[in-house]
């Protein structure tokens, strides 16, 4: 795609409180210029018919694409990779454009835009230990994480790891490792990319 060539996009996936946001916002904060797309932004209304429910919870399933209004947000990359073309037109050098999302790569469109993918994993223990420290609003009920969460979360793990051709793309971490070390790795590696 013509609109890319000024920009270098990142995508960054992976379990729930594994870091993906904080690794974002880190990169956003420290690359100027840089421009961040974050999923969590295109979550639909709780009164939206497309949701699906857990029944036995009688809870919303947050953990999946039908909670989520995917096209108004790659027509929103899109929108910004036009835009910021035209006005970096005369300017030399790439821009970096951050998208930050827990199901990123499974929007097929999206995950082509995507020149470095970094997808962050998390044990069971550790990430049911970390929502729990987490708000969320609506708050998750009982049992929403081991009946939702996790399950949700392996079967995406399962579809990326098991398209050969993604997953070749795709650089995994730990996202038990310490934030500092993780972003100095992955900001290293887009300094010397976007020379």
């Amino acid at each position: 795609m013509a609109t890319t060539k000024r920009w270098f996009v990142i995508g960054i996936s992976g379990a729930t409180c594994s870091g993906k946001s904080t690794l974002a916002k880190k990169i956003y904060d420290n690359f100027p210029g840089s421009v961040m797309v974050q999923q969590d932004d295109y979550f639909l209304p709780v009164d939206d018919l497309r949701h699906v429910k857990v029944a036995e919870l009688n809870h919303i399933n947050w953990e999946v694409m039908t909670s989520l209004d995917m096209q108004k947000m790659h027509s929103d990359v899109l929108k910004i990779l036009e835009l910021h073309e035209k006005s970096t037109a005369h300017s030399s050098g790439r821009r970096l454009l951050i998208l930050d999302g827990f199901l990123l790569f499974k929007h097929k469109a999206i995950t082509d835009l995507c020149d470095r993918k970094y997808f962050l994993t998390l044990s069971e223990e550790l990430c049911c230990e970390r929502r729990t420290n987490r708000p969320y609003e609506p708050p998750d009920p009982p049992g929403y994480f081991e009946k939702v969460v996790w399950p949700e979360y392996i079967n995406y793990k399962r579809e990326i790891t098991g398209d050969n051709e993604l997953c070749a793309t795709i650089t995994f971490i730990d996202g038990s490792t310490d934030v500092e070390e993780i972003y100095e790795t992955v900001s290293k590696e887009i300094s010397q990319l976007l020379l």
